[in-house]
């Protein structure tokens, strides 16, 4: 828990500098883009105690317009404590708004696959495993603070939760990316 709520300040401190840098980080997006992130997170269910862990994404995609841009990304959480591994991941079509076509900030929104995963090492090699997969929905923001022509550092937050045969888990995330536009 203390690495999560270190990369949590962390994102916070990036995220509050890079704002002031808005007007001198013109953004130019087009084409095909790609980046990933790892940070801490905080996964919960119906019936369980909030968990910290360390989580991550994948995204790639493309560019219809300087404010839009269309893909897909992988995003995880886990923790792993006395032998027993949960994790739960989600895969989704995602679309990124960027409410100014020459500014940082975007909100993105998904939906796709979600699944949740559970390992038990019972020792003697034999490991008792079980997965759930259901839909999944993703929102999150964040901030593109460009570092070159076409590359960002970006903070950001994440949201994503899942529905299980009537059941449900989430997962948020606070950590730092990059992309290349």
């Amino acid at each position: 828990m203390r690495r999560a709520t270190a990369v949590s300040l962390v994102g916070l401190a990036i995220m509050t500098v890079t704002g002031s840098v808005e007007a001198q980080n013109r953004q130019d997006r087009r084409g095909f883009w790609i980046g990933f992130g790892v940070g801490g997170g905080s996964f919960g269910c119906k019936d369980c105690n909030r968990e910290g862990g360390f989580s991550g994404h994948f995204k790639l995609g493309g560019t219809p317009s300087r404010k839009l841009l269309v893909g897909g990304e992988t995003n995880g959480w886990v923790k792993e404590e006395e032998g027993a591994t949960l994790s739960m991941s989600n895969v989704s079509a995602v679309v990124y708004f960027y409410p100014s076509a020459s500014g940082g900030f975007h909100l993105k929104g998904g939906l796709g696959l979600s699944v949740l995963s559970l390992d038990i090492d019972l020792g003697g090699g034999t490991t008792l495993s079980t997965d759930d997969t259901g839909g999944g929905l993703l929102l999150g923001l964040g901030y593109d603070a460009r570092l070159g022509r076409n590359f960002s550092l970006v903070p950001f937050f994440n949201f994503l939760g899942g529905s299980f045969d009537g059941d449900t888990a989430n997962f948020w995330q606070l950590g730092v990316g990059l992309t290349w536009h």
